[in-house]
């Protein structure tokens, strides 16, 4: 069953297959069109990666206010052992910072189990900074994933895919990725966990791994005085997959720092 969730974060300063994702597809850019500025990533990563540009910004570049701040879900997910009986397990998925190479339980399998970055969203063939940015139309895709089923303009090639329409942006500056959990393999393989389920979460594709979500996410500016302190996230996240999920969180990993300059992420700052 596909449910949808948008979730909206206020950052202060003072159709693709889902096999169509993972860490080929990680690239980051900057806003800047405020007060704020911050290097981001399309893993869901604000404040990363170090060394490429201000973390959290505010007047100056070089006075960061961000470790990093990412999102993460978390479901209590029922899978059936038989006929008659359902066992329980809780599983969150969440975003890959540089400090957080794998999860543990990842290492020895040399991927990370977490959220990755959607292919289609960005221009693929760009080097350097590349999420795509509403004020720089070289890194938009040729054509958008999710507005294929536009029977009058199918992709929207050549333009934005604005929240607010079509070749829209009432923002100053605006950014849209999309990523998915497929890498989250934790729980989709018996060897993987201590419980020993194969749990799928799309019964109509059973090689769809993680719990079956896409998430999201735009990051809007505004240079009017009310807004210049600030970037607005917005998460829309789906279940793409066939489990209903009866309990899910949505939370924010936050990371402060005061001063950290961008090219530097060593604890006497």
């Amino acid at each position: 069953m596909k449910k949808t969730a948008l979730i909206l974060v206020v950052l202060l300063a003072a159709h693709w297959a889902w096999a169509q994702s993972g860490p080929q597809y990680r690239r980051y850019n900057i806003m800047n069109k405020n007060l704020v500025s911050t290097v981001f990533t399309n893993g869901g990563v604000i404040g990363h990666p170090v060394g490429k540009g201000p973390r959290g910004a505010w007047l100056n570049d070089n006075d960061g206010y961000l470790g990093d701040v990412s999102p993460f879900v978390g479901c209590e997910i029922p899978y059936r052992v038989s006929a008659d009986s359902i066992f329980y397990f809780h599983s969150v998925t969440y975003c890959l910072a540089d400090h957080r190479p794998n999860r543990q339980d990842g290492i020895d399998y040399g991927v990370f189990w977490g959220f990755e970055p959607k292919a289609g969203y960005f221009n693929e063939s760009k080097e350097g900074p590349a999420v795509a940015l509403y004020t720089d139309p070289t890194t938009w895709p040729q054509q958008w994933p999710d507005r294929l089923n536009d029977v009058n303009d199918p992709g929207w090639k050549g333009q934005w895919n604005g929240y607010f329409g079509k070749g829209l942006s009432n923002a100053t500056e605006e950014t849209y990725f999309a990523m998915d959990d497929n890498e989250d393999k934790e729980f989709n393989e018996p060897e993987y966990n201590i419980w020993n389920v194969a749990f799928h979460p799309d019964s109509t594709n059973e090689a769809r791994n993680g719990m079956g979500l896409e998430m999201k996410v735009r990051g809007l500016q505004w240079k009017q005085f009310l807004a210049q302190d600030c970037i607005f996230w917005l998460y829309e996240i789906t279940n793409e997959g066939t489990t209903n999920y009866e309990k899910a969180i949505f939370g924010m990993l936050v990371g402060t720092y005061v001063g950290v300059t961008g090219a530097n992420d060593s604890p006497q700052e």
